[in-house]
C-alpha cells in the first residue's frame, strides 16, 4: 500500500498526477466537504472486482477538520498493504499528523500553478505541442482571459488549434473571437481601467459582463469586493510585506495578488475610499432605491468613479 498526498493550486498536474497513479484503475472517490473518514478507511480495506487492492482517492482534503483528517493518520499507521490512497487538497500544515503519517508511509507532492511569465512560457510550450504558434503577446492576453486558469486554458488552447489555419500564427483577433473573458478577469479589467483614469477602457468590460448575462448586482458586489481587497493589500504593502506574504494574508492565489499589488500601487487610499462609497450607493440603488435602469445606474456609477 502507498498513500500519496497532493497538495498546491496547480489543479491541472494534480489531475495528471492522479492518472498516472491509477494505471487503468478504477478509483472509488470520496469528496471531504460530503463523506467522513470512516468512509474512506472502509474502503481501503475492500478489494477491487478485477482483483488487487482497492484505489482510493480523496478530493477536497482540505474540508475535514483536525480530527478527521486524525482518523486516516491513525489508519496508516497499519494500512491495507494492497490499497493505494491518494489524498488531494490544497495546503497541509508541516506540523500536522496526517502530514507526518503521509510522510511515513507514502509521498508527498506539492503542485503550484505557474502565474505570469512562467504560465506565459506554458502556454506557448504546450500549444507547441498541438501544432499551434502561439506568440508571447497573445499567450499572454489568452492567460488574462482565462484568470490563469490552467484546466480552462487547456480548452481555449484547443479551440485555437482547430481554428487557427496551419501555417499561420494565432492572433488576439483570434483569441477575441474565441475566448470571451470569464467574470473576474473583466472586474480585474475594470479595475485597472480605472487606476488609468481611461473612461473608454472602464466601460467595455462591465459591458461584457452585462452581455454575458451576469446580474447588475452582483457586479457591483464584485467590484466592491475588489476595491476593499485592494485598499487591504495597499495597507499590508505599506507594511513592507511581500508578494507571497501577501497572497496568504488575503487568501487569494499568487495571480490575484499579483494584480492586486499593481492595483494598489496606482490608486490613492482616498480613491478607493471613494470607489468603495460609490459601490455601495450602486448596491443601494440596485435594490430598488432608485428609479433609474440598472444599466444606466451602473454607467452612471462608473463615470463618478473617473
Amino acid at each position: 500500500m502507498t498513500v500519496y498526498l497532493l497538495l498546491g493550486d496547480d489543479e491541472e498536474r494534480k489531475l495528471r498526477g492522479l492518472e498516472r497513479l491509477r494505471r487503468g484503475r478504477q478509483p472509488q472517490t470520496f469528496d471531504a466537504a460530503e463523506d467522513g473518514p470512516e468512509a474512506v478507511v472502509s474502503a481501503c480495506g475492500s478489494y477491487s472486482l478485477f482483483g488487487g487492492g482497492a484505489f482510493v482517492v480523496v478530493r477536497n482534503l482540505d474540508a475535514w477538520n483536525a480530527s478527521q483528517k486524525a482518523v486516516i493518520a491513525d489508519y496508516l499507521k497499519n494500512p491495507s498493504a494492497e490499497t493505494d490512497l491518494v489524498l488531494l487538497g490544497s495546503r497541509l500544515g508541516a506540523r500536522e499528523r496526517l502530514m507526518s503519517a503521509v510522510k511515513g508511509a507514502g509521498e508527498v507532492h506539492v503542485f503550484e500553478r505557474p502565474t505570469g511569465r512562467a504560465l506565459v512560457r506554458w502556454l506557448v510550450g504546450r500549444a507547441e505541442k498541438m501544432g499551434l504558434e502561439l506568440p508571447e503577446e497573445v499567450a499572454r492576453e489568452l492567460a488574462l482571459r482565462c484568470s490563469e486558469d490552467k484546466l480552462r486554458l487547456l480548452g481555449e488552447l484547443e479551440k485555437l488549434a482547430l481554428y487557427v489555419p496551419e501555417g499561420r500564427a494565432a492572433t488576439l483577433e483570434d483569441v477575441e473571437a474565441l475566448c470571451p473573458p470569464d467574470v473576474e478577469s473583466n472586474i480585474f479589467a475594470f479595475v485597472d481601467a480605472l487606476a488609468s483614469g481611461d473612461a473608454r477602457r472602464a466601460l467595455p468590460p462591465l459591458e461584457n459582463l452585462l452581455a454575458a448575462g451576469e446580474p447588475p448586482l452582483r457586479i457591483a458586489h464584485m467590484a466592491r469586493r475588489q476595491f476593499r481587497l485592494v485598499l487591504r493589500a495597499r495597507a499590508l504593502l505599506g507594511r513592507g510585506m511581500q508578494r507571497a506574504e501577501l497572497a496568504r494574508e488575503l487568501g487569494v492565489p499568487p495571480f490575484v495578488a499579483r494584480k492586486l499589488e499593481e492595483q494598489a500601487r496606482a490608486l490613492g487610499e482616498e480613491d478607493l475610499e471613494r470607489a468603495l462609497a460609490l459601490m455601495l450607493s450602486l448596491e443601494s440603488g440596485l435594490k430598488g432605491r432608485s428609479s433609474l435602469s440598472e444599466g444606466l445606474q451602473v454607467e452612471l456609477a462608473v463615470l463618478g468613479l473617473l
